[in-house]
């Protein structure tokens, strides 16, 4: 009798085992991708950070079901972990770098916008940033899929590595960073209940690629030229003021001055008298003392060339107000426009 009833005990035991079994014969897998990351267009000169995002998309499916009717999931739970290390062009994670031949910026990707040191996307095994991203989905009832995005953070610094960024020659330069196979992966376990942990499971490579397009670029500005008062204009008159420009290193630039609201006419400038329209004084502008005329070089006048290298360089404007006959006393003014071209 005791026989009896120890057989009748197994035979349940026997037909979860071989549930069990028919289940995990059809195996659940998850796939994941990975938008490239791209910062652009990222200017040397502008002095802040840039941001930018990237998606990465997971989807899991299960096929691995019980035996018997009604057919549900076998293991309806599922951690999926999307592990980070250096990149190509990249020592270490903190910071991660984006090269451009012998050039390299500054970046890292972040788990959310706070763009802290404990949101740098990292893994386990990396030290210095063990975080790695985490994902978990449920699937209830029958076979099928879920999918799941998740946004990646990305910045680059504004520091001394951003603004000494070359570029090819007239053009933008592309510095890049790829991630694949040993650099970016995706791990997942399937579980009757509860999370798995993020070292467990198959791997499969993730592969991206982090760019940042640096672009040649310019800023100018320019002060108040004031020439001193004076009664009579039988000697010439000088002044001087400055131009500033700032331009991407290696951008070779030109800076050309017009005409004048005035004149219009880069040869022959007058500042004109704010309560009578019709008194007028001839000056000239150059970019040496008493020398040739700063135009846009047209008529014989000249412009002033230089090549960027990320700071703010000063350009000096050398007035003249030459012998002419006096007009009436009053304010004399023009304003010249100052144009730079890279």
């Amino acid at each position: 009798m005791r026989a009896v009833r120890l057989m009748g005990c197994l035979a349940p035991l026997l037909g979860l085992l071989m549930l069990l079994a028919a289940g995990q014969a059809r195996a659940d897998t998850c796939t994941a991708s990975m938008t490239d990351v791209l910062f652009t267009p990222v200017s040397p000169i502008a002095g802040v950070n840039v941001t930018t995002t990237g998606t990465a998309t997971v989807t899991c499916t299960w096929t691995g079901l019980l035996a018997t009717p009604p057919y549900l999931v076998l293991f309806p739970n599922v951690t999926v972990c999307l592990f980070l290390g250096n990149g190509t062009n990249s020592a270490n994670t903190t910071p991660r770098q984006l090269k451009y031949g012998t050039q390299t910026l500054n970046y890292n990707l972040y788990t959310d916008a706070s763009y802290t040191a404990a949101k740098i996307w990292g893994a386990p095994t990396v030290a210095a940033t063990p975080t790695p991203i985490i994902l978990t989905m449920t699937k209830g009832g029958s076979a099928g899929s879920l999918t799941q995005t998740v946004t990646v953070y990305g910045q680059l610094t504004a520091d001394a590595s951003l603004s000494a960024a070359k570029t090819a020659g007239t053009g933008s330069a592309m510095y890049t960073s790829d991630f694949g196979a040993g650099s970016a992966a995706m791990q997942y376990s399937f579980v009757l209940g509860g999370l798995a942990a993020c070292l467990a499971g198959p791997v499969s490579a993730l592969p991206f690629q982090a760019r940042a397009e640096v672009i040649n670029d310019c800023t100018i500005s320019a002060g108040t030229l004031a020439f001193p008062s004076g009664s009579l204009l039988s000697n010439p008159v000088r002044a001087t003021s400055a131009i500033s420009v700032a331009c991407s290193p290696n951008a070779a630039y030109q800076i050309s001055l017009n005409g004048g609201s005035v004149t219009g006419v880069v040869t022959g400038r007058k500042m004109q008298n704010l309560a009578s329209a019709s008194n007028k004084v001839s000056y000239q502008l150059s970019n040496t003392l008493d020398g040739t005329v700063w135009g846009d070089g047209s008529g014989g006048t000249v412009m002033v060339t230089g090549t960027g290298d990320g700071s703010t360089q000063s350009v000096t404007v050398y007035g003249l107000v030459p012998l002419q006959s006096a007009v009436p006393p009053g304010s004399y003014k023009d304003t010249v426009t100052a144009l730079v071209a890279f």
